[in-house]
């Protein structure tokens, strides 16, 4: 499963098909994998640019990203098992009501999807790279995808997988295989520790999306 949020793998183009690049191992290379990050970075991150909110805790990391629903007045006048009370719902949440706000003939209301990213059965593998940074892998298909997290303060920064349609900056990588499926061909890459220290992680990620730590 990949970020709601979130991880997007651009393509590069030839005169023959597009490539995306994915990786045989979670990275960095030869670093072992850890379950959370540092006790300090504990708790819930939001920024007003994303509907997803991440959370991290002793159990692993999360997302949480509001859906919005929709429920029609006759489905309510015809059931027993919904009412509406004011402005909130009763009968979706067990034992809760919701906020909702009528629209023409429905009623819209927004319940919170907790998806697992670190923790439980999720493959997905979290690495720490120094003090305040971790890279963040997504496996799909068995490969990964990675997105580096950093904390400074009360601040998260997350930077997605991304480079440029020309790069060549998985060149030097000796270790590579491919297949090709539908005009796509896709590169599966493992990158020694030495190849990887070598590589511009400016040109591996993209731009910074910041969020900020909530008050408890």
């Amino acid at each position: 499963m990949r970020l709601l949020i979130l991880i997007v793998l651009f393509s590069t183009s030839n005169s023959y098909a597009q490539v995306s690049y994915e990786f045989i191992e979670a990275l960095p290379p030869e670093t072992s994998s850890v379950s959370f990050v540092d006790l300090p970075y504990f708790g819930v991150y939001k920024a007003d640019s994303s509907a997803i909110t991440f959370e991290f805790n002793s159990t692993g990391v999360f997302t949480r990203n509001l859906i919005i629903q929709s429920i029609s007045r006759k489905t309510i006048r015809e059931s027993s098992q919904f009412e509406v009370r004011g402005n909130y719902l009763f009968g979706i949440a067990e034992n809760d009501s919701l906020p909702c706000v009528l629209e023409d003939e429905n009623y819209y209301f927004g319940i919170v999807r907790r998806d697992t990213i670190i923790g439980s059965t999720s493959k997905n593998q979290l690495k720490k790279i120094n003090a305040s940074t971790y890279m963040l892998n997504f496996i799909e298909n068995g490969s990964y995808t990675p997105c580096l997290i950093q904390f400074d303060g009360s601040a998260l920064s997350i930077r997605y997988f991304d480079y440029a349609t020309d790069t060549q900056i998985f060149s030097k990588i000796k270790s590579q295989q491919s297949k090709i499926e539908e005009q796509m061909t896709y590169v599966y890459l493992l990158p020694n520790l030495k190849e990887w220290k070598k590589i511009n992680q400016a040109q591996l990620f993209g731009e910074s999306k910041v969020f900020q730590k909530q008050a408890k």
